[in-house]
C-alpha cells in the first residue's frame, strides 16, 4: 500500500510472483481515498478472473466439483524486539517507545479496513545482532 500526494488516486499493480498460487498486488491511493482493502481486493480479482488471469475456484475435490471459490486470507505482519537482539540502553528504550505507541494507535486491520474474520496476524522478530558476531567452535567428533 502507498499513499500518494494526489488526494484521489486509486491505481494498482498486478504481479504473479508463482503463477496460479501467489500474487502480490499493490494499491497506490491518494491521501483522501478510505482505505478500505477488502473491497478494493474483491475488485481487483473480480477483474482478474473476468480476463482469465487467474482461476479462484477451491481446489478442494468436494468444492471444486460444484464450481465454488476459494477463500482468501489477509495476512498482517506484527514487528516484536527478539530476545536475542543486542541494544543499548538508548536503542532499547527507543524500541520500547515504538512499541509503547503502536499499542495505543489504530490497529493496521482497522487502518486497512478489514473483516477480522479474514485476517491472520503472525508475528515476526526484529533481530538486531549479525552472525559474526557470533562465536562458534566445531568440536572434533
Amino acid at each position: 500500500m502507498c499513499i500518494r500526494d494526489r488526494p484521489y488516486t486509486m491505481d494498482y499493480k498486478v504481479e504473479f510472483l508463482i503463477p496460479g498460487k501467489l500474487i502480490r498486488i499493490d494499491f497506490k491511493l491518494g491521501f483522501r481515498v478510505e482505505q478500505r482493502v477488502n473491497l478494493l481486493y474483491r475488485k481487483v480479482v473480480e477483474e482478474l478472473v473476468k480476463n482469465g488471469e487467474v482461476d479462484i475456484t477451491s481446489q478442494y475435490t468436494s468444492l471444486n466439483r460444484h464450481k465454488i471459490a476459494g477463500d482468501f486470507r489477509f495476512v498482517l505482519l506484527e514487528k516484536h524486539l527478539s530476545k536475542f537482539s543486542k541494544l543499548s540502553f538508548y536503542e532499547r528504550s527507543i524500541m520500547n517507545y515504538y512499541f509503547l505507541l503502536k499499542h495505543f494507535a489504530l490497529s493496521e486491520e482497522s487502518s486497512f479496513g478489514l473483516d477480522s474474520s479474514y485476517v491472520d496476524v503472525e508475528k515476526v522478530p526484529l533481530i538486531f545482532v549479525t552472525p559474526d558476531d557470533i562465536e562458534l567452535n566445531r568440536l572434533a567428533v
